[in-house]
């Protein structure tokens, strides 16, 4: 719709995807061929789903605590972080250490619940299923639970692991339907909605004060995780908080996380037609962390 236009304003490099958490009815495929057709490296988008097997799993718990020292992302590291603040930032230290302590058969397992790996079923032709390896070296466990390495997915991919996280674990394939009335049609479901709400204070803090700060806007609230490697940015996000109304996962070729975000702000404005500040009322944003 003209949202979409509106954030994509005819940038090939662009897609977006907008659906319904809780019905699988998808309202937006932008730029299909990068949103649908085509599969990238997710990047650390895919931290969530490292999040959700630790957590899961019982390995680790929101006040679990990693000492990010180094070989992160920031030069200094972050000094003693909790899972909320590993989402919020983007950690990689964090994510490698429950990652390896986890063991790839289950972080794949984990990806493959989630939707990873095959197609979601969505009723338009030539979906790309995308990439989940069937074998990653010990070695390589924790750089593909950061930076998800040899793993690709596409936006529509990752629209559906981000509805499961807020509808309370329900996979639905989507469906691009005219009908506002569109009804679920369940395809599998995991976890517990009480598990799953773990995640949602650092995907909200990720918008607030993290790597997403350009999806900010005193208009509305929304919250979700950004991903920055190999020449792509994603931000798996959705609209309302604690709960979630909406789902658009915005992808940027050429472009980082922070680009992605401010892309989904820009749909999320103009879907919600929220005026731009008066000179007044200007909010003043930090720089994105990541």
């Amino acid at each position: 719709g003209e949202a979409t236009k509106a954030a994509i304003r005819n940038r090939r490099n662009v897609a977006l995807v907008a659906m319904d958490p809780w019905t699988g009815r998808v309202l937006s495929v932008g730029n299909p061929q990068s949103g649908l057709l085509t599969a990238y490296q997710p990047c650390s988008v895919f931290k969530l789903v490292v999040a959700v097997a630790g957590l899961t799993e019982g390995l680790i718990t929101p006040e679990s605590r990693y000492e990010c020292a180094r070989g992160c992302w920031l030069t200094a590291g972050h000094g003693p972080i909790n899972l909320g603040r590993a989402l919020a930032v983007s950690c990689n230290p964090f994510f490698e250490w429950v990652g390896e302590r986890l063991g790839f058969p289950v972080v794949r397992g984990y990806a493959m619940m989630l939707g990873l790996g095959s197609r979601t079923g969505i009723n338009l032709p030539r979906e790309s299923a995308g990439v989940v390896p069937a074998y990653v070296p010990r070695r390589g466990v924790g750089h593909m639970s950061s930076h998800a390495q040899g793993i690709k997915t596409s936006a529509m991919q990752l629209a559906v692991l981000m509805s499961a996280l807020v509808n309370g674990g329900v996979m639905i394939p989507p469906q691009l339907v005219a009908s506002h009335n569109s009804t679920a049609k369940e395809k599998s479901r995991f976890s517990t909605p009480a598990t799953l709400a773990l995640l949602s204070p650092g995907l909200f803090s990720s918008v607030t004060e993290g790597s997403a700060q350009r999806a900010f806007d005193p208009g509305f609230v929304a919250s979700g995780k950004t991903g920055s490697c190999s020449g792509v940015g994603w931000f798996a996000s959705s609209l309302g908080y604690p709960r979630s109304e909406l789902v658009v996962v915005a992808f940027v070729r050429g472009g980082n996380g922070a680009a992605a975000s401010g892309v989904a702000g820009e749909f999320y404005k103009a879907l919600l037609e929220v005026p731009p500040p008066s000179a007044a009322g200007t909010v003043t944003r930090a720089p994105a962390a990541r």
